[in-house]
């Protein structure tokens, strides 16, 4: 198992152990806190792109994650059949997803589907919002 699925198991662990309200201040406990969470989750959110879904197509995810800290930037750039992770904004995104935190964590760890919280309100997209549906569908 590489360093990057043992991460993300054992955010998947603490995620499933704790009460939602009480998942932040958890992460904020830990090593790194919050941003070393969301820093797993996005690496493993790029580790699972699948090319073959994405058809030869491209574009930017921005994400803006709400967090007691403040607003974390995070964003995906599938481009050539990869896809590659970074922080910070990018100013030519396709579609800019903001949520809160504890929602991404759970939208990551399988608890809460993209949809729901699209429906729900606890997920916002601006731009391209059909391009942002395609992060469902290149995913794995």
């Amino acid at each position: 198992m590489s360093e990057l699925e043992t991460r993300f198991k054992e955010l998947v662990a603490l995620v499933d152990a704790t009460p939602k309200d009480q998942v932040e201040g958890r992460l904020a406990g830990l090593p790194g806190g919050v941003p070393a969470a969301l820093d797993t989750v996005y690496e493993q959110l790029a580790s699972t792109f699948n090319p073959a879904k994405a058809g030869g197509e491209s574009g930017i995810f921005q994400y803006e994650v709400a967090t007691a800290g403040g607003v974390q930037e995070y964003h995906l750039v599938v481009a050539d059949g990869a896809c590659t992770v970074g922080k910070g904004t990018r100013e030519d995104a396709d579609v800019v997803i903001g949520v809160k935190v504890v929602d991404m964590l759970l939208m990551a760890t399988g608890k809460l589907s993209g949809q729901k919280a699209f429906v729900t309100g606890k997920l916002k997209l601006r731009g391209n919002a059909f391009f942002g549906m395609k992060q469902g569908e290149w995913f794995d």
